[in-house]
């Protein structure tokens, strides 16, 4: 017996009944209101920042703010800058110990403080698993990780012992995630001979974790280009587009990476809009965005939706596989979500799947703006 909550509810569990032992009521999962109340309180003390990074001291301006007692200073930026938007993100990476990143102008910035809290919450999913964090060798896969790569140096500097994927399919980005990666010290065969010399140098110099017999760094990111990669035999039908286009041919996923590897879970920040045009509509920010970056032929509807049938079609294909430690090896796919809209499409795809064990969402909120976080699983 399957017990599922409406389309209105905030948190959605999906999967088998607790026993009548149970109190009966279904503990309600409070990462929606951990994270909301996070994401409200947590903004970058822009001061500080600027006196310790004169890259970022360049964007700073100040303000005098009165209160009942007396005037201070407010520190701020332009947040319609693209470079200011650049650094700050530089420099929160940097105070995690994430040195010299950068992306090519006009890439996609990151939100480091949403990124984080994404990171946190997948944490949470896999703890609620019963994955031990701190010490168990977890791999992930950052699905369209762009120029930045900030999910998998996010991830492996919160946990030196994971091994994180990022993909993406435009060359600019690959080939930058890989130089923010090599100048965090990340290596794609750690503690092996075949490592290069400049990625142990890059290591030693970003004073990485060493966690290896070696003294090498443990910081291990593999960049993958899947441009062109096979697809999963979704059709057009199945994505409801009249129109399709290249792009709806390229897979989301990279089925090969799965086969190829354990993976326990998926993170994804997808394009939110149909156009370039819908995506620059906000006069109040700037954080650029390329147009595989920032839009998708039916907007993030499609997307997600696509995302969802190949996750799918993962599922099934690891569970046809011959020997025990190929079925379902991916505990949690996840996605962030910009719309209510496209979330409540995405849950109602997923409970009309009869492979679909759990399902779990939760709000992000920065500032005035608030995005969805959606996890689903077929183990």
């Amino acid at each position: 017996m399957m017990t599922r909550k409406s389309d209105d509810d905030d948190d959605t569990m999906i999967g088998p009944e607790e026993p009548p032992s149970w109190s009966g009521k279904r503990k309600r999962d409070d990462d929606r209101h951990h994270h909301h109340q996070r994401g409200k309180k947590e903004r970058p003390d822009f001061a500080r920042l600027a006196g310790k990074y004169d890259y970022f001291a360049r964007h700073a301006m100040r303000t005098k703010k009165k209160n009942e007692s007396h005037e201070m200073d407010k520190v701020f930026i332009d947040f319609t800058s693209w470079q200011a938007t650049h650094d700050l993100c530089r420099a929160l990476l940097e105070e995690i110990g994430v040195k010299n990143w950068s992306i090519p102008k006009g890439h996609l910035v990151p939100g480091f403080t949403q990124r984080r809290n994404y990171c946190e919450w997948v944490e949470s999913l896999l703890e609620k698993d019963g994955v031990q964090i701190e010490e168990e060798n977890v791999r992930g896969v950052d699905v369209g990780t762009g120029a930045s790569a900030i999910f998998a140096l996010l991830f492996t500097s919160r946990h030196p012992k994971w091994d994180m994927f990022g993909t993406d399919i435009t060359e600019e980005a690959v080939e930058s995630a890989r130089r923010n990666c090599l100048a965090a010290g990340a290596s794609e065969r750690c503690c092996k001979d075949e490592e290069t010399t400049e990625q142990v140098v890059a290591a030693e110099n970003n004073n990485t974790h060493s966690n290896c017999s070696s003294g090498r760094s443990r910081r291990w990111i593999s960049i993958r280009d899947v441009a062109k990669k096979r697809s999963y035999g979704v059709t057009r039908e199945e994505e409801e587009a009249e129109d399709a286009e290249e792009e709806e041919d390229q897979p989301i996923l990279d089925l090969d990476l799965f086969e190829e590897e354990r993976i326990d879970f998926t993170v994804c920040n997808p394009p939110f809009f149909n156009t370039m045009s819908e995506s620059s509509q906000n006069p109040r920010t700037n954080f650029g965005g390329t147009t595989k970056e920032n839009s998708y032929r039916g907007g993030e509807s499609s997307f997600v939706r696509r995302m969802i049938l190949e996750s799918r079609q993962v599922a099934l294909s690891l569970n046809s596989s011959k020997g025990e430690e190929n079925q379902h090896r991916v505990r949690w796919f996840t996605t962030m979500v910009g719309a209510k809209a496209t979330l409540k499409m995405a849950k109602k795809c997923l409970r009309e799947m009869k492979e679909t064990t759990k399902l779990r969402e939760t709000a992000f909120v920065q500032g005035k703006t608030r995005r969805w976080g959606l996890a689903w699983s077929f183990l």
